[in-house]
């Protein structure tokens, strides 16, 4: 869930130092669609379209390229080794901002207040009730200046309390439970399932996400501009694969989760208990503008931009 691409230079320096972010490698005809994946829930859809023969039915040879997280997956679009990535609105828009020609096809992760993935934590032992408890305090995040950080000062200013004085770690969710427990930071936005994991040792202090909006795009699914011109038709059959399982696993989390044991280390009793991902049933700038919106009016977002501006023409 990373929101940070590479900047221009990192990108260039993957593809050579010499080529331009938009000249990808040579491929040969008829290759498979390479699409970016990460083994877990929320990164989960194409994976579950893979496992419900989606792809196979639409015509699509497309292989799975397992990488750790968004910020990856942009690298990777970047540098041309893998067609399609799967990451959030502010990490494609600052990597627009940063020159790289990223374009979005279709929807992916959903957030719904209602039933959150990802929580504000703190110790259960920790004094802190209400947001004003967390001025000035350490909050750990699992990337620094990203869709996390953006929304926890949301929700600290839509509750009266100041976020300028809070300081932010990068840390993964898996150690962010024992470093509040061990009072290193004093909240941590934790994901599932680590979320599910956590919550012997902390407790919820706050659903800093539904700050942002009840209900936008957590993930996005991308490619280079360059890559789109010539395979335009491919990729209005991948987001139509997308859109149709985004649906199906919407409706069928008992098959979606013996297919995320599979590529997860997570048993299927943590499965079972844990908070799963919901997806879009449809790409729309509506439930994507909260988020640059929430982005740019807390600093995260360098260069404001309308959804509109990220998505890729034909495609809505």
């Amino acid at each position: 869930m990373s929101g940070r691409f590479p900047t221009r230079r990192a990108a260039l320096a993957a593809l050579g130092g010499l080529a331009t972010a938009s000249a990808l490698p040579a491929r040969a005809q008829n290759a498979p669609i390479r699409v970016g994946v990460s083994p877990t829930d929320t990164f989960g859809q194409a994976t579950f379209a893979d496992g419900a023969g989606f792809f196979k039915a639409a015509g699509l040879d497309v292989a799975l390229v397992s990488l750790p997280n968004s910020g990856a997956m942009g690298a990777a679009v970047a540098g041309g080794s893998i067609d399609l990535g799967d990451g959030n609105a502010i990490a494609v828009a600052n990597a627009r901002a940063q020159g790289l020609p990223f374009y979005v096809i279709a929807a992916s992760a959903l957030f719904e207040a209602t039933e959150p993935t990802t929580l504000l934590m703190v110790a259960n032992a920790s004094p802190a009730r209400v947001p004003k408890d967390l001025e000035g305090k350490t909050v750990a995040t699992i990337e620094l200046q990203g869709i996390m950080q953006a929304s926890i000062r949301a929700w600290m200013t839509k509750a009266g309390a100041d976020p300028s004085g809070m300081r932010f770690v990068e840390m993964p969710f898996s150690a962010m439970a024992a470093a509040c427990v061990q009072n290193r930071v004093d909240a941590a936005m934790i994901a599932e399932p680590s979320l599910y994991l956590a919550r012997t040792t902390t407790r919820e202090i706050g659903n800093a996400y539904a700050a942002i909006a009840n209900e936008w795009s957590l993930n996005l699914w991308f490619a280079n501009r360059e890559w789109l011109g010539k395979n335009l038709a491919v990729a209005h059959t991948f987001a139509a694969v997308m859109t149709k399982t985004a649906a199906w696993a919407n409706a069928h989390r008992p098959e979606t989760a013996i297919m995320l044991q599979k590529v997860t280390p997570l048993g299927a009793d943590v499965i079972s208990k844990m908070g799963r991902a919901r997806f879009a049933e449809r790409l729309s700038t509506s439930l994507i503008q909260p988020v640059l919106d929430t982005a740019a009016h807390n600093g995260i977002l360098k260069t404001p931009m309308t959804a509109a501006d990220l998505l890729m023409p034909g495609f809505v």
